[in-house]
C-alpha cells in the first residue's frame, strides 16, 4: 500500500498543496480564511500547505471579495431590523462564516453605520 501512495505522490497524483489550492479557490469565495483554515486543518493538511495555498490563491484579495458579497447579502436582508440589532445579527453571521472582527467592523463603519 505504502509503495503504491509513493509512486502516486512522486507522479504528482497526490498534492497536498494542490488539494489545499482548490479547497481555498472553493471555500474562500464564501467564507473567511479563519473557517477555511480549520477546514483544512480538520481535513488533516499542515500548517504549510495551507499558508502555501493561501498565498497561491491570493487570500487576502479573495476573502475582501467574499466578505463584501457576503455583508451586501446579509445587509440587505435584515432591512425590517432596528439599526442596533441589523449590524449585531450581521456581524455575528459573517464572524460564524470566519471573517475577522475587525473588518466586519471597518465594513460597517464605512458605510453602514446609520442607515
Amino acid at each position: 500500500m505504502r509503495d503504491a501512495v509513493d509512486r502516486l505522490a512522486s507522479q504528482g497524483f497526490l498534492d497536498d498543496v494542490s488539494a489545499a489550492r482548490s479547497a481555498v479557490r472553493v471555500r474562500g469565495a464564501r467564507y473567511g480564511r479563519a473557517r477555511v483554515e480549520r477546514e483544512l486543518k480538520a481535513r488533516g493538511f499542515d500548517r504549510e500547505a495551507i499558508t502555501e495555498a493561501f498565498d497561491a490563491e491570493g487570500g487576502a484579495e479573495r476573502e475582501e471579495d467574499a466578505l463584501r458579497k457576503a455583508f451586501q447579502r446579509l445587509w440587505s436582508e435584515r432591512t425590517d431590523l432596528a439599526p442596533r440589532l441589523r449590524r449585531r445579527r450581521v456581524f455575528d453571521a459573517l464572524t460564524r462564516r470566519g471573517f475577522s472582527a475587525e473588518r466586519i467592523s471597518d465594513i460597517i463603519r464605512k458605510g453602514h453605520e446609520i442607515d
